[in-house]
């Protein structure tokens, strides 16, 4: 019901703007052929009609259940990461043609849908009516004798026209003669009194009904029309191909059977002795179209264009038709009536705003319970599923199982679905399944090549992937984590290198690529740091790890800058019911290995040092990891000078998006001076940051 509820509000929407674009374009081509034949106007309200119906019929393939690639679930399997050639950034894949979507209250889509169908409903009705009246008409007439003067000029009309096989009916229900299919129904009065010109004028203009096949085609057009009835647009073509049909129908009378003017002169005499009343049902009269005096002036006038002038006038109007209508169909507008999940998926946003994650859960359960082909719910669902898993816990807990069966259903949608790409690369990210992550990276790049933070985390797990073999080298080789300088071992810094080296090289490359989508983005500079520490470490010569070194420091301070500079800006607010997917948090970041200690510090316990605060201002809780649900402890280890203030600070452990606000914090804290012998030292200790979410 949803799927015919979208299609009939996406045509009717279509349909208000791109139907009066086919009959004005129709308009302005006829208007520049009046003096061309009719039937080539003809041809150009007919084309309009046909464009009319099919540019808003084409619209409704552009919804959300249009037929889209298959996702193949064999590309999402985890492979072994590279370790040998550096990953090439993918070619910018093509575009999917941007949507655009209009949403319709459930009420007013079911009011506007049911108006709809009782108007279709009630033009079906009058054109059952039509066809029983044609019919009752049909039967009622009879055959008679012919006078020899009507017989002449049937065979006469005949030959003209390279036609036979027409019969002749009257009928005394008519005043005016009628065609119905091969029948021509005359009124009994042309039986007597009748002049041969009339006779002719008569049936020559019902007689080229019939070779043009009109009756057929008219039936064809109402059927094309019923759809589009309730439009003022659609009258307008309809009456349009009416009038023109007849200016036709003139035109093969005059050039086969008689001069203009004697047949306007026997139009109007016909008329004259006719009751105004419209043909019966399907019918077509000698009078159709209500254009009497139009067409006696034209017959009169005989304007006339050369043959080359109007088959060129009507190619540009059926060229102009066709290019409005393939830009018509490109603007398309897609209409969705808002349905029952949409009240689920407001009360879990306010659950989710409230903290109320299980509730926001079973609500857009709730959601997808009642519109399986909501993709909204679906990604909704999934996200707020692991917003509630604790990244690092149980990859096979029912969250990420629950998780990934969304996501998976969207892809199975849509294989390019940018949130449901995303949800699979932050669900993989923290399970620690890394090689997965950095597949799910890729593809979110290749569906969206300007997608910062896919770039961003494909350099995570570059990182993440390099470092625990990094930090084990460094400990093979005697190292204390505060340790500074390379790693002694030659070997096992080559080792490093061999295993890790593409994809260090790779991190930069994609941390380089999310900083020039967005220059501001400190969690990649913060990145950019850890990645120089570690090729630091592995240089070969103190020279080169001075220089790494210098770089990562730059690094710092610039995320530092912009997570200041962060700070001062406004968060956008999420204004839709569309529950975002968190950050993917990354494990703690390693420890550094660059302290400036001086030789002469004192090393102090950190509840020792505490004691001595003089001075502490507390740390801004980071919106981001407020947003995310990130809470726990930053430990730093500071140097304290011999005033107390604290000269260096390097992290020992902490979630990268909490630790710039600690050590933003620790860094203006004030502890009395340590004195030893009387005078004051340097001291070395640590620091615990704590931060905690409130239930």
């Amino acid at each position: 019901m949803e799927i015919i509820s979208r299609i009939l509000l996406t045509f009717l929407l279509n349909s208000l703007w791109q139907v009066p674009i086919a009959a004005a374009v129709a308009a302005l081509a006829c208007r520049a052929m009046r003096n061309a034949p009719a039937r080539h106007r003809h041809a150009v309200w007919a084309a309009a009609l046909v464009a009319a119906l099919l540019v808003p019929l084409a619209s409704v393939r552009r919804g959300d259940d249009a037929p889209t690639p298959q996702f193949d679930p064999a590309l999402a399997q985890p492979r072994a990461l590279p370790g040998v050639a550096v990953r090439h950034l993918p070619a910018q894949a093509p575009t999917a043609p941007v949507e655009r979507a209009v949403s319709v209250a459930g009420t007013t889509a079911a009011a506007v849908l049911a108006a709809y169908l009782l108007f279709v409903l009630y033009r079906l009705a009058l054109l059952a009516r039509s066809a029983l009246r044609t019919a009752q008409i049909c039967r009622e007439a009879r055959a008679l004798a012919i006078p020899d003067a009507l017989r002449r000029v049937t065979l006469r009309c005949q030959d003209a026209y390279g036609i036979d096989g027409t019969e002749l009916l009257f009928s005394p229900a008519l005043s005016g003669p009628v065609t119905a299919g091969r029948a021509i129904i005359l009124p009994e009065s042309l039986l007597s009194g009748a002049s041969e010109e009339v006779l002719t004028t008569a049936i020559g203009h019902e007689m080229a009904h019939i070779a043009r096949r009109d009756f057929a085609w008219n039936v064809f057009y109402e059927a094309l029309l019923l759809p589009l009835s309730f439009h003022p647009a659609a009258w307008a073509i309809g009456r349009g191909i009416e009038r023109t049909r007849e200016m036709a129908c003139d035109e093969l009378v005059t050039a086969r059977l008689m001069d203009a003017r004697v047949y306007a002169r026997s139009i109007v005499g016909i008329a004259a002795g006719m009751a105004a009343l419209p043909s019966p049902g399907y019918t077509l009269g000698v009078f159709d179209g209500d254009i009497l005096e139009e067409r006696v002036r034209r017959l009169l006038e005989r304007p006339a264009a050369s043959v080359r002038r109007a088959r060129l006038l009507l190619a540009a109007g059926l060229s102009a038709l066709a290019v409005c209508a393939a830009v018509a169909s490109s603007l398309a507008l897609t209409a969705r009536a808002q349905g029952s999940a949409s009240a689920a998926m407001q009360q879990a946003d306010d659950a989710l705003k409230s903290g109320d994650t299980q509730r926001a859960i079973a609500l857009l359960e709730t959601a997808v319970q009642l519109e399986p082909s909501n993709v909204k719910a679906r990604l909704s669902l999934a996200n707020a599923l692991l917003t509630a898993y604790v990244p690092g816990g149980d990859p096979n807990s029912p969250l990420v199982t629950r998780a990934r069966r969304q996501y998976m259903d969207v892809l199975s949608r849509d294989s390019r679905n940018k949130q449901a790409l995303q949800g699979m690369m932050i669900l993989a990210t923290n399970t620690k399944q890394f090689a997965e992550a950095h597949d799910w990276a890729i593809k979110a790049i290749q569906a969206d090549p300007t997608d910062k933070a896919a770039y961003y985390t494909a350099a995570f797990v570059d990182w993440a992937t390099t470092y625990p073999d990094y930090a084990t080298a460094r400990a093979a080789a005697g190292m204390k984590p505060w340790d500074t300088g390379i790693i002694p071992d030659a070997g096992l810094r080559n080792k490093v290198r061999a295993e890790h080296g593409a994809q260090i090289q790779d991190g930069f490359t994609m941390l380089q690529t999310a900083l020039q989508l967005d220059p501001e983005y400190s969690d990649a500079m913060a990145y950019m740091n850890l990645l120089y520490r570690i090729q630091a470490g592995i240089s070969d010569t103190d020279a080169q790890y001075a220089d790494l070194t210098a770089k990562a420091d730059e690094w710092v301070d610039k995320a530092l800058a912009a997570k200041r500079a962060q700070a001062g800006k406004p968060q956008p607010p999420n204004g839709s019911y569309m529950v975002p997917a968190p950050p993917p948090p990354p494990p703690p970041p390693p420890p550094a290995a660059d302290a400036n200690v001086p030789a002469s510090a004192v090393r102090a316990e950190a509840s020792d040092q505490a004691k001595k605060l003089v001075s502490q201002v507390a740390p801004v809780y980071p919106q981001q990891a407020r947003d995310a649900g990130i809470s726990g402890q930053v430990q730093l280890r500071v140097v304290v000078g011999k005033n107390g203030t604290v000269q260096d600070i390097h992290v020992l452990s902490g979630h990268p998006l909490l630790v710039p606000a600690a050590i933003e914090a620790v860094r203006q804290w004030v502890y009395q001076p340590t004195l030893v012998n009387g005078q004051p030292v340097e001291v070395v200790s640590t620091v615990n940051v704590n931060f905690a979410l409130r239930q």
